[in-house]
């Protein structure tokens, strides 16, 4: 990460109005009030501090992480809290409470100096998130002094939205536990104890949501890089100088598809990372590049098929030594790898024995090498396809950092820009990497007709899940509403008798907001 990201602490603040945009904080701070009542009459104290995280959404750069390259996201107004009360001395119970107790049931533990507490994985239990969380945090710092605590949660994170609520939970439960223990862990410790915590739920997440969960500033999205190593940029979003008005919000809409990841993995996600590792060999076989694995890594990706390529087209003169940082050159570079997707490799689908015979290895040295253990389901993959999205999705991320900096492709109108560059995006997960579905495709077609909206397109793995809309701030109620009525009542009726704060989870704005924060209120 950037020095100025990873290595600075999470705010602490004394006003909800260092937290959250002026047009909501009459709402938040009357949740928070809400939320310390029920606090007090659950515990008989008021809370001595609130830890706070938020969800996120991806705004351009789908499926390309796992091919080591960039990602743009931005945290959501909406958020997880924790209120916290530290315990008095002789009281060693750990509690962890929920304002939903109906559906998420308290749980009670106790500090083990040894084990710091026991996670039952395979049993999928609310309260093992912050368990999880608890037990990361005591690995960065002495498990054989603790603080026990009372602990309530409150979530506007809408669950099971592609909006990363697990995530914000997380992150706020490590923010709440090293606050308690009073342990001032950096933004990065912060994101690794909180990456530790979801894989003691058996979660292997790479690092974007807690990233962005952790480390957001109001107003800026992050530029989050995987390859060499986790780091990120923040990108800020101009304010149109002729026209504030047109500042841009972005609006989450819910299609309320949701995938079956366990059952459609082997022919969707799953596969979707073979066939990038598959077009990866094939590359570096037509350029003459080694495809062994770079650094600590043990798969050939796509973007080390870029390094090699860069350096081999350095060495016999055809890129300019300029090249061999192309930390400003990442748009010209993407753009030469399209072309060498298309001489490398023919549109159609390829069998395993096709491309064992290109390599010049048997089908069974195929499945060790690139396949490994990973469940799939396919006899054609589609490598041209999936190579042409990750460099041009790729490229596409690079462009949007470029055009919020006010460069080329940026064209004068900021919103028409990104919007485009967010519509390419779409068509390229539907037509390319082939993980839209129907009902985003028709959710983000009814958001680009409708006014103010420059551009639509799915976010997050796909398949169904969320959409994400570029939109003007002057256009945001009647958009939301446009996109209720027409597409949300239309396919499901029974929503009309919905109430406000239900549809307001399924379909709702948010600029780029604040990331953890301690409020002491």
């Amino acid at each position: 990460m950037s020095t100025s990201l990873r290595d600075l602490f999470p705010l602490s603040v004394s006003s909800v109005g260092d937290v959250y945009d002026a047009k909501i904080v009459v709402k938040q701070a009357n949740r928070y009030q809400q939320l310390k009542d029920n606090f007090v009459n659950r515990f008989g104290v008021a809370p001595d501090f609130y830890a706070r995280s938020p969800g996120r959404v991806n705004i351009i750069g789908e499926h390309v992480d796992y091919s080591g390259y960039s990602v743009l996201p931005m945290a959501l107004d909406r958020d997880v809290v924790i209120a916290v009360s530290l315990n008095k001395p002789g009281d060693s119970k750990i509690v962890v409470a929920n304002v939903d107790s109906e559906k998420y049931p308290d749980v009670e533990f106790e500090h083990n100096t040894s084990t710091v507490v026991d996670i039952d994985s395979t049993v999928l239990q609310w309260s093992n998130y912050f368990k999880g969380a608890y037990k990361a945090v005591f690995e960065k710092i002495d498990a054989n002094t603790f603080q026990p605590f009372r602990a309530l949660v409150d979530g506007s994170v809408p669950a099971g939205a592609g909006v990363s609520s697990s995530a914000a939970f997380v992150c706020a439960a490590s923010l709440a536990v090293s606050t308690a223990n009073s342990a001032r862990l950096t933004n990065g410790d912060l994101i690794a104890t909180a990456i530790k915590g979801e894989h003691y739920m058996g979660v292997q997440c790479g690092g974007m949501d807690q990233s962005i969960s952790v480390m957001a500033n109001a107003g800026n999205a992050l530029l989050i890089h995987f390859y060499p190593a986790l780091s990120a940029d923040p990108i800020r979003f101009p304010v149109p100088p002729s026209d504030p008005s047109s500042t841009p919000v972005f609006v989450i809409a819910n299609t309320l598809v949701v995938a079956d990841k366990h059952k459609t993995a082997p022919t969707n996600y799953n596969l979707r990372v073979v066939e990038t590792r598959l077009a990866s060999a094939l590359l570096a076989n037509y350029l003459g590049i080694s495809d062994a694995p770079i650094g600590n890594s043990d798969v050939f990706t796509l973007r080390m098929v870029q390094d090699r390529f860069v350096e081999k087209e350095v060495e016999a003169g055809r890129l300019g030594a300029e090249y061999k940082d192309v930390s400003w050159k990442e748009q010209a570079v993407l753009a030469k790898l399209e072309e060498v997707v298309d001489a490398a490799l023919h549109k159609e689908g390829y069998t395993l024995g096709e491309i064992a015979g290109v390599l010049g290895i048997s089908v069974a040295e195929i499945k060790e090498k690139y396949i490994g253990k990973i469940v799939i389901k396919a006899d054609d993959f589609k490598l041209w396809k999936r190579a042409k999205h990750v460099f041009s999705e790729s490229r596409r991320v690079f462009a949007f950092r470029d055009v919020c900096e006010l460069k080329a492709p940026y064209s004068g109108n900021l919103l028409k820009d990104l919007g485009t560059l967010m519509t390419e995006s779409q068509d390229s997960c539907r037509d390319l990497f082939e993980c839209s579905c129907p009902e985003i495709d028709e959710l983000t077609a009814l958001a680009r007709s409708l006014p103010g909206c420059y551009g639509s397109r799915l976010t997050g793995a796909g398949w169904g899940g969320c959409t994400v809309s570029l939109v003007a701030e002057s256009h945001i109620d009647e958009f939301v509403k446009a996109i209720t009525e027409q597409y949300l009542f239309a396919k499901y009726p029974n929503l009309k008798d919905a109430d406000a704060a239900t549809l307001g989870d399924i379909v709702f704005a948010s600029k780029p907001a604040s990331g953890a924060m301690v409020v002491r209120v």
